[in-house]
């Protein structure tokens, strides 16, 4: 009997052990103001190089001091892509460059991580750029977490007697080993969309069987951002079309956007997979909005057919390609009373500290291979490229 039951445990000790934690952050000291209000200001690819990136620090400092937000949200990327012989002290010294600041002006800040912060993880681990974080007074990283990059923050009430409104940071990991050239992203694993769904379950429980209103943040979008994008022909594309070399196509925004530019096609989770993460957000119907970086020159937002409101910050930083001097943050305002319908805007460099039209990082953007296309549209008539196509 003895036997029997001791190889009953050991069964139930391996299920225990396969079973991921699903650690769900249900308290924290964020908390809307007397007046019902909070502010989140999202920044994302930074990008950070050994020198300091004077013109980012600019646009951050003057937005800070403009808006005043109660957090700052973190999209991923925050390391280089580029830089020959990284070592960890070099990319930290990278990151202090900001982040020095940004914990000077004693706002919380919280992190999730990009492609680019995975690609030094041979070396400089996520839970070990989470502890350079974490060095700083005003990071809040909880540690009820799935990992170092996906967890929840939640919002207490201006009464502190309820949980008002919920943050969801997730790390949608680096890029597949077959991926194609622009949407070849992993976006999320099966097991984070199943944390997903127990944390907003979670939530729910803990807040008297209400779903709890919930933004979320991360740095590859989900492939239903195309809901937002139509396929043209080249004769159709006109100025504020862009070329895919994916697809080999020009697309442009349809009528679902509510504002905002496509300045590339958007580099998401592989078009053919399935994480299912999007279909979560819909099951659970939690989600006020998505918002996500990576794609430096895209600004737009919209709503999907599903009612969910998704859209992009773009390229906070100038050590990297962007929009000029559209580089930006993005701001949220909630009201507690009505957190669903939140105002959000962009605040770029050159409304904030200066008008620059090109910076020459840009010349490596995306956008070079639409302004090409659109070179050629003089060589070739657009019959002739319509034949090419197939359009």
């Amino acid at each position: 009997m003895k036997k029997v039951l001791s190889v009953f445990l050991a069964i139930v000790m391996c299920f225990a052990i396969a079973i991921p934690a699903f650690a769900v952050n249900t308290k924290s000291d964020l908390q809307f103001g007397a007046d019902g209000k909070f502010k989140i200001m999202q920044l994302g690819d930074t990008q950070d190089m050994i020198l300091k990136d004077v013109a980012e620090i600019k646009l951050i400092e003057a937005a800070l001091a403009q808006e005043q937000p109660d957090l700052l949200v973190f999209t991923g990327d925050q390391l280089t892509d580029f830089f020959p012989g990284a070592t960890e002290d070099g990319l930290k010294k990278c990151l202090s460059n900001l982040f020095d600041i940004i914990d000077s002006y004693d706002i919380p800040f919280i992190v999730t991580f990009g492609n680019h912060d995975h690609d030094y993880e041979d070396f400089f681990t996520l839970e070990e750029q989470l502890a350079f974080y974490q060095q700083y007074e005003n990071c809040i990283v909880p540690e009820d977490r799935f990992n170092p990059g996906t967890y929840n923050m939640p919002i207490m009430s201006s009464d502190g007697k309820s949980i008002a409104f919920n943050i969801y940071m997730m790390d949608t990991n680096n890029k597949r080993a077959d991926s194609d050239l622009l949407t070849g992203y992993e976006g999320v694993k099966p097991e984070q969309v199943e944390w997903y769904r127990e944390t907003s379950d979670a939530l729910k429980a803990a807040n008297g069987g209400k779903t709890v209103p919930s933004l979320l943040f991360q740095h590859i979008p989900v492939k239903e951002i195309y809901q937002f994008l139509e396929k043209v022909s080249f004769s159709e594309a006109g100025d504020d079309a862009v070329f895919s070399i994916d697809e080999f196509a020009w697309f442009k925004l349809n009528d679902k956007v509510i504002e905002g530019v496509l300045g590339e096609v958007p580099c998401s989770e592989p078009l053919e997979s399935h994480t299912g993460q999007y279909q979560a957000w819909v099951e659970k119907g939690d989600i006020v909005g998505a918002f996500f970086g990576h794609d430096h020159v895209n600004s737009f937002r919209g709503k999907t057919d599903d009612g969910i409101v998704m859209g992009y910050n773009g390229g906070t930083g100038f050590s990297s390609y962007g929009r000029g001097g559209d580089r930006s943050v993005r701001i949220f305002e909630i009201d507690e009373n009505d957190p669903a319908n939140y105002e959000t805007y962009e605040l770029t460099f050159n409304e904030m500290v200066m008008d620059i039209p090109f910076y020459f990082l840009d010349a490596f953007s995306p956008v070079m291979v639409t302004v090409l296309g659109k070179l050629l549209k003089v060589l070739l008539p657009g019959f002739l490229w319509d034949l090419i196509l197939g359009a």
